[in-house]
């Protein structure tokens, strides 16, 4: 299966490297191929909404475009929302959740705020509508930062082995089940070609495949600049002094032929850690991005991983 046929879509890498705008634009790509999709965020602050050019979204399922609905969900309205949709009804809810058996696992587990955001994700990309077809053809989780990533994606595994049995171990073993399959799930990183921004990624490909065992199959390398200057015609302009040393073009030429040598060096690091196919997402603007941005970065994400 291809990327553009997953039913659930997990979106993460180091802070900064662009998470956000990955997610919008691989949202935009998605809606575009007439697939109902989710963007959901975990962060407090609302990153979609000025990327997408629609008006602020909120904690609850909102559309926002064709084929295309956002959610930038809060642990509070998570954990009631997830409640009631694994549990029916808002008393049986209440009567799980206040539960001293129950109450006492999720004071010892960390981060259950956490697990009911995850839930209710997870829960969008396995819900159907009356007539049993799925609500979501794609939901595209907008992921913290590393480190956090890996704990979230963790608690399933822990609820499915350590919950008491009931509904919230069944729950725990439907979502574990629902990310370790490479048929419906798939785990994207996204670097950038540098150097710490690779070796985290590294360390996230490794963790991804052994410990939790989950589906990773490419690297989303972003924000790639455009290499302005042939290798060939730089070296040859400062071997032959086809211009005086400090002449504006020729400084930039030897910078960029500087910086590519760089990032071909980060890339062939992340080859060696990963062993991943890389799609390289361009550098569009270094301004405010907004919705054409995204719609250009959505174009390459379809060149480069087909369906």
């Amino acid at each position: 299966m291809s990327l553009w046929d997953r039913r659930m879509i997990v979106v993460t890498g180091k802070g900064g490297v662009g998470k956000t705008t990955v997610s919008a634009a691989l949202a935009l790509a998605c809606a575009r191929r007439g697939r109902r999709t989710l963007v959901a965020s975990l962060h407090p602050k609302d990153r979609l909404s000025p990327l997408l050019e629609v008006p602020r979204i909120g904690p609850h399922n909102t559309p926002v475009l064709p084929n295309l609905e956002a959610v930038n969900m809060t642990p509070e309205a998570a954990l009631a929302e997830y409640g009631r949709m694994v549990f029916r009804f808002r008393v049986v809810s209440h009567l799980i959740f206040e539960n001293h058996v129950v109450k006492a696992f999720l004071r010892a587990v960390p981060g259950i705020d956490a697990w009911a955001l995850l839930g209710k994700a997870t829960y969008h990309a396995i819900e159907t509508d009356g007539t049993g077809r799925p609500r979501y053809d794609t939901v595209i989780l907008d992921a913290p930062a590393t480190g956090h990533a890996l704990s979230l994606l963790a608690l399933p595994r822990t609820l499915a082995e350590l919950a008491p049995p009931g509904p919230l171990r069944r729950d725990g073993q439907e979502r574990r089940d629902l990310l370790a399959d490479p048929e419906r799930t798939e785990v994207l990183p996204v670097t950038l070609l540098e150097e710490m921004p690779v070796s985290e990624t590294g360390e996230l490909v490794e963790r991804l495949r052994n410990d939790l065992r989950l589906p990773v199959h490419r690297v989303l390398v972003n924000a790639v600049p455009e290499r302005t200057f042939a290798a060939e015609e730089v070296e040859r302009a400062v071997a032959e002094e086809l211009a005086p040393a400090d002449h504006p073009l020729i400084r930039a030429a030897v910078w960029d032929l500087h910086r590519r040598r760089l990032e071909d060096e980060q890339r062939a690091r992340l080859a060696e850690r990963t062993g991943l196919p890389q799609v390289d997402l361009p550098l569009i603007c270094q301004g405010r991005l907004r919705r054409a941005c995204i719609e250009r970065i959505a174009e390459a994400l379809e060149r480069g991983a087909p369906a």
